[in-house]
């Protein structure tokens, strides 16, 4: 054996050790990135909600508001035991950007019914699912990392810049897939109070599109489609033109 190749023998597990020792250094050492919320209310089911981070300039979050829901036993039983899970409503939802460290948006939780009372969508739908719901007294204010396929290069993009997401911010679906996310909740009371009814648009049937399913009539043709009853030329006629 060459004195060469007796020197790479031995320096290649030196080599490789001190590569594998590198990368768990460099790994321990990335900064974890803030991801924060915070919810401020500006009346009338109006909140602000804001936030800083570290994130790329122009990551887009989605700002969620949701009530949680479950069948109300006292006023229908069997229901409640076919259904025990609680369900929920999104009451708002809006997307936003990180600009210069931080992101702010505002969601209106209430909408107007059409005896102008206000409510929640949930309470809206009420009457026409059959249900008796029974709200939750806190509403959660989501801040989700969107799109969620798209973690992973977020990652790899964020461990280029010595950083990486907290670790308590980063969860899992039932189906395994990763996404960040904060939250905060709420007390908050369903809404009271009403204002000037909607107007009869916003009563129609789907929003004023009626029932999609029917076809709708064609309108009258503008143009004379009949045979003339006199002949429109004195020009003679044609050989064409005569009964065979």
């Amino acid at each position: 054996m060459s004195f060469r190749r007796a020197f790479l023998c031995l320096m290649l597990p030196l080599l490789l050790c001190i590569t594998g020792c590198k990368g768990l250094w460099s790994s321990s050492q990335l900064s974890d990135v803030p991801l924060n919320i915070r919810v401020a209310p500006l009346g009338s089911g109006l909140y602000g909600i804001s936030g800083e981070t570290r994130l790329p300039q122009g990551t887009q979050l989605t700002v969620v508001a949701v009530r949680y829901l479950t069948i109300d036993a006292s006023v229908d039983a069997d229901a409640a035991q076919f259904n025990p899970t609680p369900t929920y409503s999104i009451l708002a939802y809006q997307p936003v950007k990180v600009a210069k460290g931080k992101w702010q948006t505002q969601l209106n939780l209430w909408q107007v019914a059409a005896d102008g009372r206000y409510q929640e969508s949930w309470q809206l739908e009420q009457a026409r699912l059959g249900l008796s719901l029974k709200p939750s007294e806190d509403i959660v204010f989501l801040a989700t990392l969107t799109p969620v396929d798209n973690l992973s290069a977020l990652e790899r993009q964020l461990a280029g810049l010595g950083q990486r997401l907290a670790s308590g911010a980063v969860r899992s679906t039932p189906e395994g897939q990763r996404y960040a996310q904060v939250n905060q909740s709420l007390a908050l009371a369903l809404p009271t109070g009403s204002t000037t009814p909607p107007g009869p648009q916003a009563n129609e049937a789907n929003f004023g599109w009626g029932d999609r399913y029917l076809i709708p009539q064609e309108p009258q043709n503008p143009y004379d489609l009949e045979f003339p009853r006199e002949r429109q030329t004195n020009a003679p006629p044609l050989p064409g033109e005569f009964l065979r």
